[in-house]
């Protein structure tokens, strides 16, 4: 019992201190519930639009600096690396409604990679799915049960955090990939 105790405290120490993407929405009309983040240090976040309008994400304020330049169409991508602990206001240039707050929290320890198999939770979910692996996630895709491609991420992280605020109830198939292992999966969205 006290073996098992250690291995599930060095596991949940390890996770603790692991980068994680998140990946947000980016579109006319979002919610801040869904831009307005706490992240540890070291943390991505990566914007995808899903509209076809031009947007911005740009720092308006706080801790960190960037800005994506104007970008135009569904599938197009910015990420920024938080390193900074802080809060980080921005919002889109063209649509100043568009805005968020990247709240950016320290960790201590250092980062070890351990081999494991994908793990996600919760499942069904209401907002946020929780992918984690051993080794980095190099890639993430979300499918409708059409195959259609919904939301796609490529990089390379521990932990990857999927907002699903504005996708509708239903069944999505997520496809994860560390290296030369994929793993499928349908989660509920309720």
């Amino acid at each position: 019992m006290k073996t098992k105790l250690l291995l599930f405290s060095l596991l949940a120490a390890l996770a603790t201190q692991a980068q994680t993407t998140h990946m947000v929405n980016w579109f006319m009309g979002v919610p801040n519930s869904a831009t307005t983040l706490t992240i540890n240090q070291g943390d991505t976040v990566k914007w995808t639009w899903t509209d076809n309008m031009p947007h911005t994400v740009t720092s308006t304020g706080g801790t960190e600096t960037f800005t994506s330049g104007t970008l135009s169409g569904a599938g197009q991508s910015f990420s920024h690396t938080f390193n900074n602990i802080g809060a980080t206001s921005y919002d889109c240039d063209f649509h100043p409604a568009m805005d968020g707050t990247i709240t950016v929290q320290a960790i201590m320890g250092l980062n070890d990679n351990v081999e494991a198999d994908f793990s996600y939770f919760p499942n069904p979910a209401i907002d946020v799915l929780t992918i984690t692996s051993g080794s980095n996630i190099d890639r993430v895709e979300v499918y409708d049960l059409n195959g259609r491609l919904l939301m796609e991420s490529s990089d390379a992280n521990p932990i990857v955090k999927v907002y699903l605020t504005n996708f509708s109830a239903g069944t999505y198939l997520i496809k994860a990939t560390s290296g030369n292992t994929v793993k499928s999966f349908p989660i509920i969205k309720q």
